[in-house]
């Protein structure tokens, strides 16, 4: 937080913020997010949260408010694609209490898409009203696979150090040795399995991001593990 704080010059016009974070799993405790929110306010900042993964808190107990429930000039990001499985409705949204800014994003949308898919719009609005359904079902997924996912690593402590996620469906995975980008690329020409190595996220070459939001995370790891025994 102080270095956030440190990093706000004259002309900073807002903080931008991901929790659940995509790629690596962290999510802010309630505290760091007060921290910022209060960073946010003495500075007169827009805070612009991107909470497409919430709902899926690992522990339910770390469910965070939305930011624009918690701050007056708090920008709040969702959509349906990441916590609620609906990616084909192709739906998401922007919450704010300042109706001049949600005017103008509304403006802004009259020249990229004008409206969205009546039948998605609807089918976003039915899944809303069951979202404990909906969340249960993508909670329980993440949960299994990640327990398939702390074995799968504890026994390749070799070759990866596992940084066990928060939340979310994503993780960043550490290479011990050799090229991220490399290693993802072989993974994807010969095993078929995907990876995006952190040269994507310009953050070095060292680590890669696995997503575990699928049914099929068993018969992953299995091609996977295949690949491994293969590149020895």
């Amino acid at each position: 937080m102080e270095e956030l704080q440190a990093l706000v010059r004259p002309a900073t016009k807002a903080i931008v913020i991901n929790s659940p974070h995509n790629p690596t799993g962290y999510n802010f405790s309630r505290d760091e997010l007060d921290a910022i929110v209060t960073i946010a306010g003495e500075h007169g900042l827009w805070l612009f949260s991107d909470e497409v993964y919430r709902g899926l808190e690992h522990d339910p107990a770390d469910l965070l408010p939305a930011v624009a429930d918690r701050y007056d000039r708090g920008i709040s990001l969702g959509v349906m694609s990441k916590a609620f499985g609906l990616a084909g409705l192709r739906i998401g949204w922007v919450a704010a209490h300042d109706r001049d800014l949600m005017a103008r994003i509304a403006a802004f949308k009259d020249y990229t898409t004008i409206c969205n898919s009546a039948p998605s719009e609807f089918l976003a609005a039915v899944a809303l009203e069951h979202r404990d359904l909906l969340l249960a079902r993508s909670g329980a997924i993440v949960r299994d696979n990640l327990a398939i996912l702390d074995a799968f690593f504890h026994n390749h402590a070799n070759l990866f150090v596992w940084n066990r996620p928060r939340a979310g469906s994503t993780v960043f995975v550490r290479l011990c040795r050799g090229s991220a980008e490399a290693f993802s690329r072989e993974a994807i020409e010969i095993a078929g399995v995907l990876l995006l190595p952190s040269t994507v996220y310009e953050f070095g070459d060292a680590h890669f991001r696995v997503g575990y939001g699928r049914t099929d995370m068993s018969s992953s790891l299995e091609r996977f593990e295949a690949f491994l025994q293969q590149r020895d």
